[in-house]
C-alpha cells in the first residue's frame, strides 16, 4: 500500500478503496436485483431471500461427500434466519424444481443426504468463477483483504 511520510494512506488509496467497497456493493445489489427478473428459476432460488441463499450454500458445500442432512442444516443455520419448517419449505421448494436431489445416505439408511441438481450445481459454480474474477479486478490478486 502506498502510503505518506507519517504512514498514512494517501487520500487517493482510501479513494479508491472506497470506489472498491462501492463497486463490490453495486455487485451485490444487481445480483440479488436481477435475479428477480431472471427467466432462470435457478437464479432466483439462490436469491430469493437470505434462508434460500444460505440453504444452496450448505447443500452446495457438502454435494461433492457425502451430502447434508435436514438436520445438520437446521443445526448449521442459525434459527434467527429461519426454523425448521421454512427450512424444509425451501428443501422441499427444491426437490420439486429440480435444484436438489435426495438420496439414502451410505452410511445410514434412516438419513436423506441432500445433493445439488446438475444444473444448479452449474449455475452456482458460473456465479463464484464470476465473483471471484470481479474480486479479481478490483484486489488485483482475487483475494479479500
Amino acid at each position: 500500500m502506498v502510503t505518506n511520510i507519517r504512514g498514512e494512506l494517501s487520500p487517493r488509496k482510501i479513494f479508491l478503496i472506497k470506489m472498491s467497497e462501492i463497486s463490490i456493493i453495486k455487485e451485490k445489489k444487481n445480483n440479488i436485483y436481477s435475479s428477480f427478473f431472471s427467466d432462470n428459476y435457478a437464479y432466483k432460488f439462490l436469491f430469493k431471500s437470505i434462508l434460500h441463499h444460505v440453504i444452496s450454500l450448505e447443500v452446495y458445500e457438502n454435494s461433492k461427500n457425502n451430502g447434508i442432512s435436514f438436520e445438520t442444516i437446521c443445526s448449521n443455520i442459525p434459527k434467527s434466519i429461519g426454523s425448521r419448517s421454512s427450512i424444509q419449505s425451501i428443501l422441499n421448494e427444491a426437490l420439486e424444481n429440480n435444484i436438489f436431489f435426495k438420496y439414502q445416505s451410505k452410511k445410514d439408511k434412516r438419513i436423506k443426504n441432500y445433493f445439488l441438481g446438475d444444473d444448479f450445481l452449474f449455475m452456482i459454480n458460473n456465479w463464484l468463477k464470476k465473483e471471484q474474477s470481479y474480486f479479481k479486478n478490483i484486489n488485483g490478486n482475487g483475494e479479500l483483504k
